[in-house]
């Protein structure tokens, strides 16, 4: 076969792939480049235009470590190209005082808002934990967050949705109205985030279903979740959904469909101090239950999610525990650290079987916390388990042996834990199996 008969083809070929180019400048009359700018420039301009933004934050970082944490929200504004403003509700300072950082738009793969200077956002990304109060408490995790976040969305409106760029946490923008942020910034967020740690302290918080059977609540203030429990077909059975908080209230990441209503949002009410959720027909309200509304060993780490020794005692310790009590607390304040002990919170979460024995200190007026970290078999309905230690914060390591005649009993006793009822109101309760002379009470959260 001669070239020449391959003419024909290859002037065919070129006129194809010629015209296909033309096409292709047809399109995409802009460079990629001239494409990128315009997108950053219409996100920044959106994020500088509005009186400022609702961001909410789900951590997914901690899923590698069996945590399931659940939300951050942050009031903020963008009032220049490259300074934001912002509260949020990591804990009530953060939420009282607002905080002035840096940011700046990129794009990676994505057009990104990337937080460039330390904020109340890296927070809860830092890897100290102390600084992160990691629900892991071991360094390097924090909260399993993110401060570079890229859009999701082609282009921006009032609803903007982002994923973390290293941690893939899901968040999102909503606009926000000049009131609003003006009642964040004002202490409106900071008076929430404390009303309902009063509030959550309540132990058998519920709300009539529609078919008026009760529904337990349970703040868990330690993971950001809040635990629906209710009785099934046979048993008891928990809905457990990541929270964050707004200036209304608590605002959840899904919507909750539970006792025959649908919402995603509960309210408080400045005048009953109450929460209450929204249904067609009006408002139904979360009510303190005098007495436990289900056995104990359905709820610990679902509906009650903690036992809090305070300084006072309490009806139901023995006085071996409070032996013990006193040697801890004076070890403690003899050490050269000087601590005062004040409440030990025993913390539940059912889905990872961890306990978070949680012994708060004050240094001088300054509060730490001592976190000893615990797996444990699932309660039955004998409500026996053990405990064994899994991990520990530097501070619980450096006063462990102040701390030894109480991780004694802790770490090598069986106990049984239990509703005491000799008490108005009812506390949780510790007995060992092993030193039938040792057992303690607890607040019930």
């Amino acid at each position: 076969m001669t070239l020449n008969k391959y003419i024909p083809i290859l002037i065919l070929a070129s006129l194809v792939f010629s015209g296909c180019v033309k096409k292709v400048d047809d399109i995409f009359p802009e460079t990629p480049d001239e494409r990128i700018a315009k997108s950053l420039n219409a996100y920044k301009s959106a994020l500088m235009e509005a009186p400022g933004w609702k961001l909410f934050v789900y951590p997914a970082g901690l899923e590698s470590q069996g945590i399931d944490v659940g939300g951050l929200s942050y009031y903020i504004t963008f009032p220049d190209s490259n300074r934001t403003v912002m509260v949020s509700d990591f804990n009530s300072q953060t939420a009282s005082a607002t905080n002035e950082s840096g940011y700046h738009l990129k794009a990676t793969q994505r057009p990104s808002l990337i937080f460039d200077t330390y904020s109340y956002i890296h927070n809860a990304a830092d890897p100290d934990p102390e600084v992160s109060f990691s629900p892991t408490q071991a360094g390097g995790f924090g909260w399993g967050s993110d401060f570079d976040f890229s859009f999701e969305d082609a282009t921006p409106g009032d609803t903007l949705f982002l994923e973390g760029n290293f941690n893939h946490s899901e968040a999102m923008l909503i606009r926000a109205s000049q009131e609003e942020i003006q009642a964040a910034f004002g202490g409106q967020l900071q008076h929430i985030v404390e009303v309902t740690e009063d509030f959550s302290s309540n132990p058998f918080l519920y709300f009539p279903a529609s078919d008026n059977s009760k529904i337990g609540v349970a703040f868990n203030g330690f993971l950001k979740k809040i635990n629906f429990t209710f009785l099934g077909s046979s048993d008891l059975q928990t809905v457990s959904v990541p929270y964050s908080f707004t200036i209304d209230g608590v605002h959840f990441k899904f919507p909750v469909n539970v006792g025959g209503y649908t919402f995603q949002d509960m309210y408080w009410d400045e005048a009953t101090d109450r929460y209450y959720i929204n249904i067609s027909s009006g408002r139904v309200y979360l009510t303190n239950s005098p007495t436990p509304i289900f056995p104990f060993y359905t709820l610990i780490g679902k509906y009650i999610t903690a036992i809090v020794v305070p300084t006072t005692p309490l009806p139901g310790q023995s006085p071996t525990f409070a032996t013990v009590y006193d040697e801890m607390k004076l070890n403690l304040k003899n050490s050269i650290y000087n601590l005062d002990l004040t409440e030990i919170e025993f913390i539940f979460d059912d889905e990872s079987k961890m306990m978070g024995m949680l012994v708060n200190v004050e240094q001088d007026g300054i509060p730490f916390v001592a976190a000893y970290i615990y797996t444990y078999p699932a309660l039955t309905t004998s409500n026996i388990t053990r405990f064994t230690r899994t991990n520990a914060n530097g501070n619980a390591i450096a006063v462990e042996a102040q701390m030894a005649p109480l991780l004694d009993y802790i770490e090598n006793d069986d106990f049984r834990i239990d509703y005491f009822t000799g008490s108005s109101p009812v506390l949780g309760q510790f007995t060992s199996l092993d030193n039938s002379d040792f057992f303690f009470t607890g607040n019930i959260e």
